[in-house]
């Protein structure tokens, strides 16, 4: 774990000076999905979602309400440009989730995720899913990750993200 406690009350921003303000139940988020890194014949791998970003780092997605569809653009372009050894990666879609369903999964009849707006100056439309209990370990966060995992299973286009 962080040496530092993590942000994880969805009632107040983490960066309040760059935020929109606090995540809306209502809202759309995004994340971006790379093949070979997240998707493999056409399946989003459990590597995908990291243990320790829903643990210490926060899951990133964007905040499509805040977010235009050339900054999304922009930053895809920007992981794919990066030098990578083995197979070079391809963009694979994106997930577009639901807070309020994000934020409905329970495990043990407590509260699975929490949303959090972590906004910057450069993305003021970040977002990051935390474990509502990270303190709860490694075992827990793998079951977390089995909830969220069908949700970007559904991967559409950039375009299509932002036209529905």
């Amino acid at each position: 774990m962080t040496a530092h406690p993590l942000h994880i009350d969805e009632s107040v921003s983490a960066a309040p000076d760059f935020s929109p303000g606090v995540v809306k139940d209502s809202e759309p988020l995004l994340r971006a999905l790379f093949n070979p890194e997240h998707v493999q014949q056409g399946t989003v791998l459990a590597r995908a979602i990291s243990l320790r970003d829903l643990r210490e780092r926060g899951f990133s997605v964007h905040r499509i309400r805040y977010v235009s569809y050339d900054f999304v653009l922009s930053f895809i372009n920007g992981v794919l440009s990066r030098p990578r050894s083995g197979e070079p990666w391809a963009d694979a879609g994106v997930a577009k989730l639901h807070t309020a369903q994000v934020r409905s999964f329970q495990v043990n009849g407590q509260r699975a995720f929490v949303v959090i707006d972590t906004a910057t100056r450069e993305n003021p439309g970040h977002a990051s899913i935390y474990a509502a209990h990270p303190e709860q370990g490694a075992a827990h966060a793998r079951e977390l990750r089995a909830l969220l995992l069908p949700l970007l299973q559904a991967r559409i286009s950039l375009t299509d993200a932002f036209n529905q």
